[in-house]
């Protein structure tokens, strides 16, 4: 709703969001903590969340030459003061070195192609990007690796626009892979690098704090370990995880201190120093990459527990554009629902025959056929779906997708099956 300079001008609807931008209405709570920057986008485009005054109160902190408010495409705080990012996060993939041996893998998982690998066939662990809007955009960075590759191997003079959906077609084609190579999908990312680290699983999606944490957790006492966390090279930006206050706060003095402190360089020495040392954590590192470049700073490097990663080093190596797939985010969470989870059955029954059978042409040509979730579609019907308020619509398109692929998947097995 867009509201005229003039308030006399409100029609009825203009009029109650005006009042609403005026009120202290809320919902008792005082902060909004944690996640990746989409969600805070849109509460703070809605109006829940509202400027602390952090941002304004140092501004030496945040510009350009500190904390750059955009960095490669990626926001790292809102113009307006209304979230603040507090740590760096990207995503990759974890391992298990044991379990990537007696797979008879000739080399570990170092690209997202690598996890569609036939012979991870119900060995990698997945998470369910409707229950968490870090492993939704996990998701995205695959999406936009290979839009990017596309791209670049297009060479000049030829359509951008054409590459860019080509690039998303094999994004589609690369999550059917993987998600026909998991496990499970769980509402857990947590779970994730736990059950890689215990053999349950040989590989996994993850984000970059819960590898790491785990990987340290199972490390023998000269430190090898058999879980393997890393960020595929060129596979993904390194976002914020904000903060940000909400709208009727009812502390929001305190509210304001808290932020202030989580930014700070004592509260950014917790996010990444040892255990035990001065300005460290008491008893777990928490294993992220704090926002303030201070903390980069060679005298520091002792205290770190991740002494190597410099979280702006890495976002110097992928560029997001967000014009490709922000948009997009939520049509990319209901796609991999709808195409992937709720088929889950029928898509691994289809490439396991694929798999058996040595991916016979027709069958395999089928299997690949994502026509019907396509960059215009997703942009065009399934966005506008979304974006309706009218739920039973969803439901319906949902429903149509799964059911047509789970059809489709059926077919694939019976070809499969007769050598076709």
């Amino acid at each position: 709703i867009t509201l005229p300079e003039n308030p006399a001008d409100d029609d009825e609807a203009q009029s109650a969001r005006r009042a609403f931008l005026e009120s202290e209405v809320g919902g008792n709570i005082d902060l909004f903590f944690g996640g990746g920057a989409y969600d805070f986008i849109m509460q703070a485009e809605a109006g829940r969340l509202v400027d602390s005054g952090v941002v304004e109160k140092y501004p030496e902190i945040f510009n350009e030459n500190v904390i750059p408010q955009e960095l490669n495409g990626e926001v790292y705080w809102d113009a307006g003061g209304r979230w603040i990012g507090t740590c760096l996060s990207s995503f990759g993939i974890c391992y298990n070195t044991d379990a990537i041996a007696r797979l008879g893998m000739k080399r570990p998982p170092e690209t997202w192609d690598d996890l569609g690998d036939p012979l991870l066939f119900g060995q990698v662990a997945l998470a369910d990007p409707t229950k968490s809007g870090s492993v939704a955009k996990a998701f995205e960075m695959l999406i936009q690796s290979k839009m990017q590759q596309a791209v670049a191997a297009s060479g000049e003079g030829v359509d951008e626009e054409a590459a860019i959906a080509a690039g998303w077609d094999e994004a589609m084609r690369l999550i059917m892979r993987i998600s026909a190579n998991a496990r499970y999908f769980t509402d857990s990312a947590g779970k994730i690098p736990l059950d890689v680290s215990l053999g349950d699983a040989a590989a996994g999606m993850s984000i970059d704090f819960y590898g790491r944490f785990q990987s340290e957790a199972v490390a023998d006492e000269t430190g090898a370990s058999r879980l393997i966390y890393l960020t595929p090279e060129g596979g993904s930006s390194v976002g914020a995880d904000p903060i940000g206050m909400l709208r009727g706060s009812k502390q929001p003095e305190l509210a304001q201190a808290f932020i202030e402190f989580v930014v700070s360089l004592e509260g950014q020495k917790l996010w990444n120093f040892e255990p035990g040392v001065p300005g460290g954590p008491q008893r777990f590192a928490l294993r992220r990459l704090p926002i303030l470049p201070e903390l980069y700073d060679p005298q520091y490097q002792p205290y770190r527990s991740d002494p190597d990663s410099h979280a702006y080093e890495e976002a110097a190596l992928f560029v997001y554009h967000p014009e490709w797939t922000s948009a997009l985010f939520g049509a990319i969470r209901f796609i991999v629902k709808v195409a992937c989870l709720d088929p889950h059955d029928e898509l691994k029954a289809a490439w396991s025959a694929l798999i058996e059978n040595d991916f016979p042409p027709e069958a395999t040509a089928l299997f690949f056929d994502v026509s019907d979730l396509d960059y215009a579609t997703t942009g065009g019907v399934i966005r506008e779906t979304l974006r309706s308020p009218d739920r039973i619509q969803e439901v319906r398109l949902a429903k149509e997708i799964s059911d047509g692929l789970r059809d489709r998947f059926n077919k694939v097995v019976e070809l499969a099956q007769a050598g076709k």
